[in-house]
């Protein structure tokens, strides 16, 4: 009897967190202006490239050499295959929305850049990577939200709301497993802290000038209360589940809250102030 050979390795994106970091901001952006052919297209470009960043991450040796030996090539074709998919569809979606999605798609490309920057460092999955990852995983929702007529002010506001409440998490999070591991020195406990105070002080800046970021005041309460209470780490699982739960009422209320803004108004066609003349 031929013996098993043992299952490929899994080329899907790893870290559960980064999918509701992205796929809760986009569907919110969606359900929030109703959605276009172009705010699809750039949804479902962002998704391709979110798919391929596993791909990625194996080709240039984050994973480790061994697994590039073994899956390099695989994921190379993966990699072309997906990577061209997202930048036609991504970039088809950017040509038919309003130039502002585009400059918000630039400034996305930045915390992302550091996380591939610290990927090729085996860093990202340290406390800065993953936290510029939730900014750059959050804001993809951005230019969605304003190829589906949102104000890029507005969309800015719920990036950064998004961004914030996601922070906490991620320290949260990280917290949890330092306590696990016994690494919970002075400094690191205090650098934690202080990131989670800057983020809420953040978020309740961004709620006192703009108020539809208050949606993210209780994701971002409850990784206080993590913070504080701080779980064993065998409760990562159920803290991920009700950090998912928070999330989507957030994104409930964003969609309440975006829906009672102005939308961004269309340009006018050429002629047609002599044509209501």
């Amino acid at each position: 009897m031929a013996a098993r050979r043992p299952a490929a390795r899994s080329l899907w994106p790893r870290e559960h967190g980064a999918y509701v970091q992205l796929l809760v901001p986009l569907c919110t952006a969606l359900i929030a202006t109703g959605g276009s052919a172009a705010s699809a297209a750039i949804a479902i470009g962002a998704c391709l490239a979110f798919v391929a960043s596993e791909p990625l991450r194996v080709v240039v040796g984050a994973r480790g050499a061994r697994l590039r030996e073994t899956a390099g090539a695989r994921a190379r074709v993966r990699l072309a295959l997906l990577g061209a998919a997202a930048m036609l569809v991504g970039g088809a979606g950017l040509a038919l929305a309003p130039r502002s999605a585009l400059w918000l798609s630039a400034l996305v490309a930045v915390p992302l850049g550091f996380v591939l920057v610290a990927a090729t460092r085996r860093a990202e999955g340290t406390v800065l990577g993953e936290l510029a990852a939730a900014v750059g995983l959050a804001g993809a929702a951005a230019p969605v939200a304003v190829a589906g007529g949102m104000r890029a002010l507005d969309a800015l506001t719920i990036w950064g709301a998004w961004s914030m409440a996601y922070a906490t998490t991620v320290i949260a999070v990280h917290h949890v497993i330092a306590r696990h591991r016994r690494a919970d020195r002075g400094r690191a406990r205090l650098g934690r802290w202080l990131g989670v105070a800057l983020a809420g002080a953040g978020l309740a800046a961004l709620i006192a000038i703009a108020p539809i970021a208050w949606f993210a005041a209780p994701l971002a309460a409850a990784a206080v209360v993590v913070l504080v209470v701080t779980p064993p780490a065998t409760r990562l699982r159920a803290i991920g589940v009700a950090f998912l739960a928070i999330s989507l009422v957030a994104a409930l209320c964003a969609v309440t809250a975006a829906r009672r803004v102005a939308p961004e108004p269309a340009p006018a066609r050429p002629g047609a102030a002599q044509l209501a003349g």
